[in-house]
């Protein structure tokens, strides 16, 4: 159950902290969030920990532009990932902040910035790139052995971005993008004309991809689906980057059922909204009782927020190059950073509960519920 936003907020007036939640409701349990950043002070790229009050921990600094960050879990590590088209990804201590491994992409692929463990924390599945041949490709790693590459299969298209694991323990949902990248070109689109983005479910035993949705219009093609959360039902919401330059306005944030039979269905969105969000979206998280969906436009300084799973349009928040978000503690509501260092706490509304400015920082493309 969700509470509603005014009486959440005059609750806390009532008590006298209308401006920050207090230390019980806001989770002694809940260990904080990462997140990569730049440092523009000292020209550095770091991931960063940060407290449930949204201070800073500390920083561990990346050799090159960090991405998505993945907790592991039953274990005190976690993982960070290169942006594309990546060359490391490192391990390290979620209390210390210390490296543990690094990972780099086995001959002629390059990582594409995200992964997920498996239940159990033994395996890890990243999402990569063969460049040569521009297939897309999930990298299999023994997180229980040092991490060592133990098999490879298809990601069932061309460019996949995030992946996420189904409920069941042995499904995967990957997010083809279908933008074909090579590292001679660096972050160049090299097939925009033809691109072809889709969703694909794959059997994580067998590697067998089992379904794969497009678009069913063919005006969509460019589309390209990058980032995805899953709801405990299996309800997958994903997010997308138009990379079409023609003015029109496309939807760009869609739900899918596996085994449904059913095409994207699309949220809806004000016009309005949809036209701040200028064709780009960035992260989609579900907040703690998976009842609220939240999808961030950098591009558009907004973060927009449906009720779930009737797909009942909410509200948005304005926030500048606002792109992490991040389920809150132990209540309903989300964490956002951006690139100018603001970290706000809110519900699904325009009214911040808790705020964090920390100068000289650009928060980066994810922030991540420790």
């Amino acid at each position: 159950m969700v509470i509603d936003r005014r009486t959440f907020i005059t609750a806390l007036t009532a008590l006298g902290l209308g401006g920050m939640l207090p230390g019980a409701a806001r989770g002694e349990t809940h260990a904080g969030y990462l997140s990569t950043g730049f440092d523009t002070l000292a020209k550095r790229h770091l991931v960063s920990r940060l407290d449930h009050r949204l201070d800073i921990v500390w920083d561990l600094p990346l050799p090159a532009r960090g991405h998505a960050t993945m907790i592991r879990p039953g274990g005190d590590e976690a993982l960070v990932v290169a942006r594309r088209p990546g060359s490391y990804a490192v391990v390290f201590d979620i209390a210390d902040g210390l490296s543990r491994h690094t990972l780099t992409p086995q001959s002629g692929r390059h990582f594409y910035g995200h992964g997920v463990y498996s239940a159990d924390g033994r395996t890890l599945w990243m999402t990569e790139n063969s460049f040569e041949s521009g297939d897309g490709v999930i990298g299999v790693y023994d997180a229980a052995n040092g991490y060592a590459p133990t098999a490879a299969f298809p990601s069932g298209g061309i460019g996949p971005h995030q992946l996420a694991l189904l409920e069941d323990g042995r499904t995967l949902v990957v997010a083809n993008g279908g933008i074909r990248t090579h590292p001679d070109s660096g972050r160049t689109k090299l097939n925009l004309e033809t691109m072809q983005p889709s969703l694909c479910y794959i059997n994580t035993a067998t590697g067998r991809m089992f379904e794969q949705v497009c678009f069913d219009d063919p005006a969509r093609h460019m589309l390209s689906i990058r980032h995805l959360a899953v709801m405990a039902d299996g309800t997958v919401a994903f997010a997308c980057q138009d990379q079409a330059d023609n003015g029109e306005q496309m939807p760009l944030v869609f739900t899918h059922r596996m085994g449904s039979g059913q095409p994207f269905q699309t949220l809806p969105m004000p016009g309005s909204v949809l036209g701040q969000m200028a064709g780009y979206c960035g992260s989609v998280t579900y907040d703690p009782a998976g009842a609220v969906l939240a999808v961030s436009s950098p591009r558009g300084g907004q973060v927009a927020f449906w009720q779930m799973p009737e797909g009942r349009w909410l509200d948005s928040f304005a926030i500048p190059d606002g792109c992490g978000v991040a389920e809150a503690g132990d209540h309903p509501g989300f964490v956002l950073s951006n690139g100018e260092g603001l970290l706000v706490e809110t519900t699904q509304g325009s009214t911040p509960l808790h705020q964090q400015r920390h100068p000289f920082r650009k928060w980066d493309n994810h922030l991540t519920a420790i």
